[in-house]
């Protein structure tokens, strides 16, 4: 996430922003500081308004190193987990972060990498990009020559040499957000890495199972409680001005299933006026307690065509009872995936 600063002129009036940046969910929201704000407030004559103001084509942008600012409430959701990556980093270990899209892998990962630059320890993030783009981001920030003594620009072969070379001699955390979307080559370098032991956090949305994602210990980030989407989605109205009920909440929720970017989506989509239905989330629901309570029927059914001499029934109870305990044990030796039921 890159933090801009960026300076208009307006012939009409000077506008003055306050500078920042702020998450909600997955939705970044860019501010910027107009420079002319200082002569405004020195110069207090009054200016003619004009109905229909025209911005003037003289703009300066200036782009600075990335930010990892994160929304606070957000970031507080996620402590447990934050904790104990941070802990893993420390121990020279590695772990990837698993989450739908839109869970806060993002936000997570901004939120550990200031956490490490605090205590300052030298931590390289990048998200994902063609091999030579993404070697030469991590040699940068951890100021590694990108040039041979002749001045030429090194290979992506000769980069992650000198990648190596730093790393067996200095301590520093590699952070890559969106792994799942880096090439194979890179994945393949990253798992050499460590087998050197460098320590690093990998973020992915289903990643593949194989290669470096099979081998490292993971954490699979679940749906943020009711009560930390109804917080998002209060922020998010209040960004957009708009003021929803209780039940206007608690509809919207339904569709951001413990998803943070996409309960900023449902708030975006009702200050639209869309009507939408249905939802993208992942989250499931258990079916245990009606499977049991069918089993259930199927045996008093069995015990009532016994006490009242009804072949009919009692076979039919039994019959039902015995395929019930069958698919049963079948569900209960699926994979653990394979017994979700998505709602």
């Amino acid at each position: 996430m890159l933090s801009a600063t960026a300076t208009l002129f307006l012939p009409w009036s000077s506008v003055a922003l306050g500078a920042g940046v702020f998450t909600l969910g997955s939705t970044f929201i860019f501010s910027g500081r107009s420079s002319s704000s200082l002569k405004e407030s020195k110069d207090s004559s009054p200016k003619p308004e004009q109905s229909s103001p025209q911005f003037e084509e003289n703009v300066e942008t200036q782009i600075t190193e990335p930010s990892f600012t994160t929304s606070v409430n957000e970031r507080l959701y996620r402590t447990q987990e934050l904790q104990r990556i941070v802990a893993s980093l420390k121990a020279n270990a590695s772990i990837l972060v698993v989450g739908e899209e839109g869970s806060g892998k993002s936000t997570l990962a901004s939120a550990v990498v200031e956490r490490l630059k605090q205590e300052e320890f030298s931590v390289t993030y990048c998200e994902p990009a063609t091999p030579k783009q993404m070697l030469l981001e991590i040699a940068q920030q951890l100021e590694v020559d990108t040039q041979s003594l002749e001045g030429k620009a090194l290979t992506a072969d000769q980069l992650k040499r000198a990648i190596s070379s730093y790393f067996d001699t200095n301590s520093a955390f590699l952070v890559i957000d969106g792994a799942q979307a880096c090439d194979l080559k890179f994945r393949m370098w990253l798992k050499q890495l460590r087998r050197q032991g460098i320590p690093m956090l990998l973020l992915a949305t289903d990643p593949p199972r194989s290669d470096i994602f099979i081998s490292l210990p993971r954490i699979e980030l679940l749906p943020l409680p009711e009560y930390a989407i109804r917080e998002i989605m209060e922020q998010a109205a209040l960004s957009r001005g708009i003021h929803l009920k209780h039940n206007d909440l608690a509809k919207l929720q339904e569709r951001a299933g413990g998803n943070p970017m996409l309960a900023v989506r449902a708030i975006d989509e009702e200050y639209l006026g869309l009507e939408i239905e249905g939802a993208d989330h992942r989250r499931y629901f258990d079916i245990t307690p009606l499977i049991l309570l069918a089993g259930i029927i199927f045996v008093v059914m069995r015990f009532i065509g016994l006490g009242t001499n009804n072949q009919a029934l009692y076979i039919f109870g039994g019959i039902a009872a015995a395929v019930f305990l069958g698919l049963s044990r079948m569900l209960y030796n699926l994979p653990r995936e394979s017994r979700r039921i998505q709602s």
